[in-house]
């Protein structure tokens, strides 16, 4: 016991001794803005993995069919990448999709789109407070964000109503064989009336290096914040063993 509080009142005093306290109070000083620096790389950082992200939702869209064909698998390529189709609404075969991302609290209005290549495109029209919504009927051309449909779900219910976008739950339902993927709807030719509430497209995943020498700067400040706290007990310790130690 007696020797634990020694071991405590050295250890005290070395952190008492005024040339300690003026030391604590430089190291302190400096790990705070050490410290500020690193969260304001990674805030830079961050800033340029949204700005990535966004980018990719703001790129030309392309023809449908030159991302995915009917019978193909879902390409990473294809994951929030803006396109076009055209064809015409089954509207026998709509479905109302309950919380969807980009639209909680409503129904998703999910109408297949049988295109030229006698595939049928789901396209997520946008949002209603209730399960119905007119369709379009006749020639549309329309412009989305691709997204791919989730791994699971049910059928939908008498009403129409499921609780995902599965595409495997779904390809019973409607007569045309369906793409591995699914729109969020943008705009449409002609415009579609009455207009629903847009379900806005998820960010995608933003490139590894996007920001990557902000995040390293972040980082090494951080790095330099423990290295400055080591020092200052390794001084004070020096300073310690510097006093003269009574006989």
């Amino acid at each position: 016991m007696d020797g634990f509080e020694g071991d405590g009142g050295i250890a005290l005093n070395r952190l008492l001794n005024p040339r300690a306290l003026g030391l604590a109070a430089v190291g302190l000083v400096l790990i705070a803005a050490m410290g500020w620096l690193g969260l304001w790389q990674f805030r830079v950082y961050d800033d340029h993995q949204r700005a990535d992200a966004e980018a990719a939702l703001a790129e030309p869209p392309v023809p449908l069919d030159s991302l995915l064909g009917p019978d193909d698998a879902f390409p990473p390529a294809g994951v929030s990448r803006p396109v076009l189709a055209s064809g015409r609404y089954l509207v026998d075969d709509q479905i109302y999709v309950r919380n969807l991302p980009g639209s909680p609290g409503r129904y998703a209005v999910v109408t297949p789109l049988l295109t030229g290549s006698g595939s049928a495109i789901l396209v997520v029209r946008g949002a209603a407070d209730l399960p119905a919504a007119p369709v379009p009927t006749g020639q549309v051309a329309v412009s989305g964000v691709l997204e791919p449909g989730t791994g699971s779900g049910r059928r939908p219910d008498a009403a129409g109503v499921t609780g995902s976008l599965g595409i495997a739950s779904l390809i019973d339902t409607v007569a045309p064989d369906l793409y591995s993927g699914y729109l969020l709807l943008r705009s449409s030719d002609p415009t579609q009336s009455p207009r629903l509430a847009p379900v806005v497209a998820p960010l995608p995943d933003a490139s590894r290096w996007a920001g990557l020498r902000n995040l390293l700067y972040a980082c090494q400040w951080w790095l330099f914040a423990v290295f400055v706290a080591f020092m200052w007990w390794q001084m004070t310790a020096r300073v310690d063993a510097d006093r003269p130690r009574a006989a």
